[in-house]
């Protein structure tokens, strides 16, 4: 594992929202065959039985980990309703041009910090993930077409389990997730309050604009490497 702190974090929070948008494909698929709960836990043990068994061409062409995340994971993510939390009082302000260019981008950057965080998890263990190294725990649905919570733990070695939160709502396509929280520090909450100053500074169309910057030096850098 990495050494520092915020790395640590930022590796685990994208590795295991990883295995949940993997894990939430299935539930879409099939929405009534099984709890959510019970989908995740299947398709986490598949995930990681397949990490493990191609592991060695993950190491030898990291683009193909970004690939992945773009054409299985990213469609699991509401990224509407992630957005429109995101930006709060200014999503009803925006016009509809603003609200796709944030949507596009604001895509692109979970892109990047999926693909980022779940390379450097990876990249800082030597052996195969365990099967127990997630756990979840049982979901009480006391209404099957509103917001859930799905619970569950993260298993780190010589240390405290780290509690993850999981927040879904079923939408026509399915469930879909809109918000993580990684040991109370919810995902949504954190780009909202980092987008906050420079949108009431700023306004909507110079953050959006920085944003893109942001990602356009992201992928020249990358390209450059």
């Amino acid at each position: 594992m990495s050494s520092n702190p915020l790395n640590l974090k930022s590796a685990i929070f994208g590795f295991f929202v990883t295995l949940l948008f993997i894990s939430n494909s299935l539930a879409a698929a099939n929405p009534s065959l099984q709890p959510p709960d019970e989908l995740l836990k299947k398709a986490t043990l598949d995930m990681l039985h397949s990490i493990n068994n191609h592991r060695a061409e993950i190491r030898k062409k990291p683009e193909k980990l970004q690939s992945l995340v773009e054409e299985i994971i990213l469609p699991h993510l509401d990224f509407i309703t992630a957005s429109k939390i995101v930006m709060g009082k200014y999503w009803r302000r925006a016009s509809k041009e603003q609200k796709i260019r944030f949507i596009r981008q604001f895509r692109t950057l979970l892109l990047r910090f999926y693909s980022s965080a779940l390379a450097e998890y990876l990249s800082d263990r030597n052996k195969d993930l365990a099967d127990d190294l997630i756990r979840y725990y049982p979901l009480k649905m006391t209404d099957e077409d509103g917001p859930i919570t799905v619970r569950a733990e993260v298993r780190v070695e010589n240390g405290q389990p780290i509690p993850i939160h999981y927040r879904l709502h079923k939408t026509r396509k399915g469930w879909k997730i809109f918000d993580v929280s990684v040991e109370g520090v919810s995902m949504i909450t954190t780009y909202k309050n980092n987008f906050a100053t420079q949108l009431k500074t700023d306004g909507i169309d110079a953050m959006i604009a920085s944003l893109e910057e942001k990602n356009r030096q992201m992928l020249t850098k990358k390209k450059t490497k």
